[in-house]
């Protein structure tokens, strides 16, 4: 998936540069940039379920089973019980002077994150759905997996490298000077110098290949948004002796 994505990203990148002659020691400071949108590919689902009662056993139980059918629609569709994670469990009471009785509420927020795919999104609205679970909250969100934001960022800093070569060969020329060795790769002018950037494969839940998708919301129309990566980067040249 990472790689599809970064494939079909690239042609929207755009390289902007600018360079500034700085002469220090016998060196040319060269900057270059660039930046590429890229599309969200970690959707985010958030799950909460309250229930109450009077007493604070059968309030626990109510939450219980509804949290076991909840469980019960998303394994039906193929997603094991390990992609689900526990964000939050709370159990609280409120008194009620009117009725001089207490109210339990017990309340548990589940979060999965899976493969940013239309398909997949689509089919857990339509099993929840079908699992007539009440008292649930759903949330939707998306966001950058690691593993694609650190391709992609690769891929920037490279071509913010060529950027500021090529903005360096343009100095030295309007110098008259001719560019020696590297000496120095930075993020910024008084940036830290650049190291190896590892990526980290995200392995998200898959659908069960007999499950029948049929769209009914507004994902079988758009897409998840894109966000926008940058990078700066500054080249230090040395000047080659004539």
């Amino acid at each position: 998936m990472r790689q599809i994505l970064l494939l079909l990203t690239l042609p929207l990148f755009y390289v902007s540069s600018y360079s500034q002659p700085q002469l220090s020691s016998n060196e040319i400071i060269a900057e270059g940039s660039a930046k590429m949108k890229v599309k969200l590919d970690i959707a985010v689902f958030t799950l909460t379920i309250d229930k109450s009662d009077t007493s604070e056993k059968r309030a626990i139980y109510k939450l219980n089973v509804a949290v076991d059918g909840l469980g019960k629609a998303l394994n039906d569709i193929g997603i094991s019980n390990s992609s689900i994670k526990i964000s939050d469990y709370a159990v609280s009471s409120s008194y009620n002077q009117q009725t001089n009785r207490k109210t339990y509420a017990a309340a548990n927020t589940l979060k999965l994150e899976l493969e940013a795919n239309n398909k997949l999104i689509d089919a857990i609205f339509n099993q929840i759905q079908k699992a007539g679970i009440q008292d649930l909250d759903i949330e939707f969100d998306s966001k950058l997996s690691d593993s694609l934001e650190k391709a992609s960022r690769l891929t920037l800093v490279q071509l913010a490298i060529e950027d500021a070569k090529i903005n360096s060969l343009v100095i030295a020329k309007a110098l008259d000077v001719k560019l020696g060795s590297v000496k120095q790769v930075q993020k910024s002018a008084t940036g830290t110098l650049l190291h190896k950037i590892e990526t980290t494969k995200f392995t998200t839940p898959q659908i069960k290949r007999d499950v029948e998708i049929m769209y009914k919301t507004s994902f079988d129309k758009f897409e998840l948004e894109e966000v926008e990566l940058d990078e700066q980067i500054t080249v230090i040249y040395t000047i080659a002796n004539s």
